[in-house]
């Protein structure tokens, strides 16, 4: 009996080159029945969503398309529906059924990628009766902070199996009809908490209406008040999604004084060096680059 394998496809380079990868030249991909799975919030880029259905498209992925399926419920665990390209949220509507049930996401309380992703593709495996099963996750040789030891069964391929780089992937997808067509700086998630706060604005300063379902969100359930138990109401302090608590708003404002902004690392080296020039720092803080890995 062959072993199973979900590869979880986050919608980015890289684990798009790991399901290319595993599905059509894995020496040893005859022993596994495999499920790819793209997890949606609402809040990809359309990019993105053009990215992974390509993807799909041309690799051969078979993909099943989930959103997170919230129950109003106290203690009903999240479940998930599938959708597609077509029908596939495009306006935060599985993230926003998340904060009306469990607040704003945070570096305080880090459990959108759980909620939104991790949760949905588990409930789909278990709906298919996959208990016992291996995950494939797109996570490098070069991100060895992000390789961790987990309680269940997660597979590697790019550290495990063939190491890859960034570079490494850069340079195969350069050789491919189509790519990710999105500046570095961008990540999956149009204006992810996870982005540091220059990011944050250097987006706002190329298109301020991004900031609309964010602000949207945090107006609305800044002051999040949940249901406990046995029916009492749990009031929470005011809740933001970014660094510091601060309000997208603020950051908004920061936006329109001078400051360095964010620079697309895919440029060509003579653009890059140009770059060094004009004294812009090239050198992001932390926060994402292409989507959450999820398992």
């Amino acid at each position: 009996m062959k072993e199973k394998m979900l590869i979880s496809f986050s919608g980015g380079k890289t684990s798009a080159y790991m399901a290319y990868f595993l599905l059509n030249e894995w020496k040893d991909r005859h022993k596994y029945d495999f499920i790819t799975v793209f997890a949606n919030t609402g809040k990809e880029i359309q990019e993105t969503l053009d990215f992974v259905n390509k993807c799909d498209i041309e690799f051969n992925l078979n993909l099943i398309w989930v959103e997170s399926l919230v129950s109003k419920t106290y203690g009903d665990g999240i479940k998930h529906k599938i959708v597609d390209y077509e029908s596939a949220s495009r306006n935060g509507e599985p993230f926003e059924a998340i904060i009306s049930k469990y607040g704003i996401p945070s570096q305080g309380m880090p459990f959108c990628s759980d909620y939104l992703k991790k949760s949905p593709i588990r409930s789909y495996a278990k709906e298919l009766g996959w208990e016992d099963y291996i995950t494939a996750i797109g996570i490098r040789i070069d991100e060895p902070k992000r390789l961790t030891k987990k309680k269940f069964s997660v597979l590697y391929p790019l550290a495990q199996i063939k190491y890859m780089t960034k570079q490494n992937i850069n340079s195969w997808w350069d050789k491919q009809s189509f790519n990710l067509n999105i500046k570095s700086y961008q990540g999956n998630c149009d204006l992810c908490w996870k982005k540091s706060n220059r990011t944050i604005m250097t987006l706002l300063s190329e298109n301020e209406d991004s900031m609309l379902w964010w602000k949207k969100m945090e107006d609305k359930y800044g002051e999040f008040v949940s249901e406990g138990k046995e029916g009492n109401i749990k009031y929470k302090p005011p809740y933001r999604f970014y660094r510091g608590q601060i309000s997208i708003d603020e950051i908004y404002e920061e936006s329109k004084f001078p400051f360095k902004p964010e620079i697309d690392k895919n440029l060509e080296i003579n653009d890059l060096e140009q770059m060094r020039l004009w004294d812009f720092e090239l050198d992001s803080t932390d926060g994402c680059t292409e989507s959450c890995e999820v398992f």
